[in-house]
């Protein structure tokens, strides 16, 4: 019984040394693999291309502003079209994406006999200016300005136009002049 004990107490000692080692050759091989690079043999790569879409498409409704006779020097004055507040004209984002909306004018009207004036002070003789009035309010400038940040598609924007006239140096026909509307993918 003496043998048996000697031989079991032996064989358990031998078995604890060959798990120590064991455990120690896992450990030393795990760091090994870490920092080595792997290597696959002849590897083939798959090429993953796509195309996100999303479309911007800008519309406004009234497509016009009629002031009829308009006094020199006077500020303020409304179209006839809608019910001359901040809700008659509406800009809607119909497209599937987010919208930075821009604003600008032309810097004369087509006949070239009034100015723009970019600021709505001290408008000049022969000058006028235009203002977008609501929770969007904007003075119009001849450059593509920012005007809404971010129209979430299918969303709403609306507003009102006001006309300001300087003093005038004669009689003038009547004037037409655009506001142009243009949008690019939320940024």
């Amino acid at each position: 019984m003496g043998c048996s004990r000697l031989n079991e107490l032996v064989f358990f000692k031998k078995a604890g040394q060959i798990k120590n080692k064991l455990a120690i050759s896992l450990v030393v091989a795990m760091l090994i693999a870490a920092i080595s690079p792997i290597v696959f043999a002849d590897a083939d790569p798959i090429t993953v291309t796509f195309n996100p879409t999303g479309t911007v498409a800008i519309d406004v409704y009234n497509e016009t502003a009629t002031f009829g006779s308009v006094v020199f020097s006077s500020a303020n004055n409304w179209p006839t079209e809608g019910s001359q507040d901040d809700t008659s004209y509406t800009v809607y984002n119909n497209g599937t994406i987010g919208a930075d909306v821009y604003i600008f004018s032309n810097t004369t009207t087509d006949s070239d006999q009034m100015t723009l004036d970019i600021d709505g002070n001290d408008i000049p003789v022969d000058g006028y200016s235009l203002d977008i009035v609501g929770s969007n309010a904007k003075q119009i400038t001849n450059v593509n300005d920012t005007w809404i940040d971010n129209l979430a598609a299918s969303d709403t924007v609306t507003f009102g136009i006001n006309l300001d006239l300087g003093a005038g140096s004669q009689d003038w026909t009547s004037q037409t002049t655009r506001i142009n509307i243009t949008a690019t993918v939320n940024s």
